[in-house]
């Protein structure tokens, strides 16, 4: 009896030794996975600091960069910059990239860095105002309606000077409330005799009426707004959401007669400027300038459309002076430049782009000019994505937006 109690006790004892030393085994495993973890977060974090001092190499001094002519020493150039060609993208306005870049040639799970720049596109929504820009107005309604508001379109709404509901043409609503949203008085805008616009003491009544908590109550900011979700607090903006993201307009009116609208919302930022950037801009963003659209007759949207097919499509037609024809589209030089080929884009003698435009259009980039810069680092399996903002003042890069990881795009293993 003796013996079995003996036996049983030491095997319980080589039972308790077995699974302490399993337990240590098993964190000493899970130690060194976090040391190998953190070594490889802290090389893989040396690597954005890389891209970002790359990124920065390259915007500092793109516009010092060679022009290309016909015959170039490639190999010379490069030897005397080695982002000779990156710069000079930049300069043109091309989209630039850099790499990816193997931090070592001779060891494959070095890491690699991969930095893309862009001038950034949208308008900046602070500039179209009665202070920023004499077409804001026109801007403001060209860009509505060629995302599908009608133009008479007429919705119920308060009206706080005469305390009674009335019908207000939403473009109207929404451009005189936006510019009493930024705008530094305390006077409603009136727009072709319609009291549509929104200040503080709107608001203040639809808060009453609607008994809402201070919490969520927003006032007219009197000044320029910082981020484009602000929209959403303003009269007009608020009521019809689907202006900003895109839907129908009026869900409750029978099938047949819903209006269906895309979202403005994307067609701006709060930096840089309101011009368009000819050379990598979008369809909706050349339907905001004058002199494309005609001013006689906005409402003719076939005849911009044509214009607009000849400004991006003419891009992708060889001009009949030198260039690289190894490229796949060639930006234009200035306004000249654009009318000319526009002009003998396709041979329509319909096209015609008026001289008012230039004054909206952007050919290269400058002071205002906003970059958008990506940078992306992977090394054994982990990966880091930055997204930025950035401009040039006296020749430094300065940033107005830095985002790490941006949500829906970690790649990190184990997220």
């Amino acid at each position: 009896m003796r013996r079995a109690s003996a036996l049983l006790m030491a095997l319980w004892v080589i039972a308790v030794l077995s699974i302490m030393v399993l337990s240590f085994a098993s964190e000493a495993h899970l130690q060194t996975g976090i040391n190998v973890y953190v070594r490889e977060r802290n090389r893989v974090n040396r690597l954005v600091e890389a891209g970002r001092i790359l990124a920065e190499v390259v915007m500092s001094d793109y516009a010092n960069a060679p022009e290309w002519a016909d015959g170039e020493d490639a190999a010379k150039l490069f030897e005397d910059d080695r982002w000779f060609k990156e710069k000079r993208a930049l300069k043109e306005g091309r989209p630039c990239v850099v790499g990816p870049i193997l931090v070592d040639e001779e060891n494959p799970e070095s890491g690699t860095i991969k930095v893309e720049i862009r001038i950034t596109r949208g308008l900046n929504i602070n500039e179209l105002t009665p202070d920023g820009d004499k077409n804001w107005r026109l801007r403001w309604e060209m860009l509505l309606k060629s995302h599908g508001i009608p133009e008479d379109y007429e919705v119920e709404a308060y009206d706080s000077q005469h305390h009674s509901r009335s019908h207000f043409k939403l473009i109207n609503l929404l451009i005189a409330s936006f510019a009493d949203w930024v705008d530094a008085d305390d006077n409603a805008t009136p727009l072709d005799g319609e009291d549509c616009g929104a200040e503080s003491n709107w608001y203040e009544e639809e808060y009453d009426d609607n008994k809402v908590d201070d919490e969520y109550k927003r006032y007219p900011r009197n000044g320029a707004i910082p981020d484009i979700k602000e929209l959403s607090y303003i009269r007009g903006f608020r009521d019809f959401p689907v202006v900003l993201t895109g839907g129908i307009l009026n869900p409750e009116d029978d099938p047949k007669d819903q209006i269906y609208v895309r979202g403005i919302a994307d067609m701006f930022n709060t930096l840089g400027s309101a011009k368009v950037y000819v050379n990598d801009c979008t369809r909706d963003e050349l339907m905001t300038v004058p002199g494309i659209f005609d001013e006689e007759d906005e409402d003719d949207f076939e005849k911009s459309g044509d214009n607009i097919d000849a400004i991006l499509g003419a891009k992708s037609e060889v001009p009949d002076y030198d260039v690289d024809e190894s490229l796949g589209w060639w930006q234009y030089k200035d306004f000249q430049d654009l009318q000319q080929r526009v002009a003998d884009y396709g041979g329509s003698s319909s096209i015609q782009i008026g001289a008012e435009a230039s004054e909206y259009l952007l050919f290269k980039p400058d002071d205002t000019t906003i970059f958008e810069i990506e940078i992306e680092c992977e090394s054994m399996g982990m990966s880091r994505l930055i997204r930025a903002k950035a401009y040039l003042k006296d020749k430094d890069v300065r940033y107005v937006e830095w985002e790490e990881d941006p949500v829906g795009d970690r790649k990190e293993s184990g997220q």
